[in-house]
Order: structure tokens, then sequence, then C-alpha cells
């Protein structure tokens, strides 16, 4: 059997600061969402990417791609911005909202573990992203139980045989997320708020 080669799918600013998307082209393509990308790249994969193309695969998805709740390139997120740069955050989420129509994704396993807390803003940022994806009637799964705090896991140590299981989302956002977004849903047009 012949060794497949890959079409990359990489969207990242000029700066290489801030990364869109990276992923695998395929006929049925997985999106994974995180909390915000480290230093991957396309044929140079960190742990995390390696984890999330192998379970994809265990899965039955000969595609992947990698989304961000924050689209700034930390190896820690203890390092990401104190404050939100909305102008990112905005074109972050145009990049996700067009990349799954032109593609066709249909799935999409969210991956972020408790690390969602690392920032009062990300919790905003998975509220505004679902609220800009809910009409395109995707299917969102999980790998393994929430966590302690009921949180979807992190994909980084995880069995390649992790079977992906459905996950209420709007369940999870209302429960779990609105209260901790508040404050940061207000109207911004390139990081000004509008009142």
């Amino acid at each position: 059997m012949k060794n497949e080669k890959k079409e990359w799918l990489y969207h990242k600013n000029k700066e290489n600061t801030f990364r869109y998307v990276i992923g695998e082209n395929g006929k049925k393509i997985v999106a994974c969402i995180g909390i915000n990308p480290s230093t991957a790249e396309p044929n140079n994969l960190d742990n995390t990417l390696k984890s999330v193309k192998r379970i994809s695969k265990f899965n039955n998805f000969d595609g992947w791609i990698m989304y961000n709740l924050y689209p700034q390139r930390a190896t820690n997120p203890s390092d990401l911005d104190n404050e939100i740069n909305h102008t990112e955050r905005i074109k972050n989420f145009g990049a996700i909202r067009l990349s799954i129509k032109h593609l066709k994704i249909d799935t999409i396993w969210v991956a972020w573990g408790d690390l969602i807390e690392k920032r009062k803003y990300i919790p905003y940022c998975l509220s505004d992203l679902y609220s800009k994806l809910s009409d395109l009637n995707l299917n969102w799964k999980i790998i393994g139980n929430p966590t302690k705090k009921g949180h979807p896991r992190h994909p980084l140590y995880k069995k390649t045989k992790s079977e992906f299981i459905d996950f209420d989302i709007e369940k999870y956002i209302n429960e779990k997320i609105k209260p901790k977004a508040k404050g940061f849903d207000k109207t911004y047009i390139d990081g000004i708020e509008f009142k």
C-alpha cells in the first residue's frame, strides 16, 4: 500500500504569532477545538496534534483540522494575553466558520480540559463561537468522561483508541460557560466597543 501524501490546511498571521487553522485534508474531516495553538506547523506536529491525528483516524476520519478558542500561539496557556484581542478573535471565528462550511465538516470534537479557565475571556470566546456556529447543525463530540470540573478532556496523553461520544454542547454552555462569560458579551468591531 502506497503512503498517500496529505494536503495541509494551514492559516496563520504574517508574524506567526496567531494561528487559525492547521490540519490535513480528507474526504471525511473532523474538527477539533482546543484553547490556543502552540508551535505546531505542517510536517512538524506537537504531541497534542499527534494525538488529535491518531484519535481522529481511529474514529474513521481520514482528515482532521485543529481550531482554537483563542488563536494566540503560546506553549503555555499561562502566557496568553491578559486582555482579549478582539480583532484576532474575530479573524479566528471567521476562519473557523468559513472552513467548516467549505470543507463540509459536520463533526466537532471539543477538547480543552480545565484550561478553559486559564483566562477569564476564554469562556466568552467559546460562548460566542458556539452562537456563530449554532445554525450549522453540527455533531459535537468528546473523548472519555468530562473532567471533575465538567470540561471536555484534552487529547494529550489519551489512548489512540479513544472513541468519540456525543456531547450536549448547548447544556454545557448554558450551565458551565455562560455564567463565566459575563462582562465580555459586548459588541466589538476591530477591537472597538460599541454601546
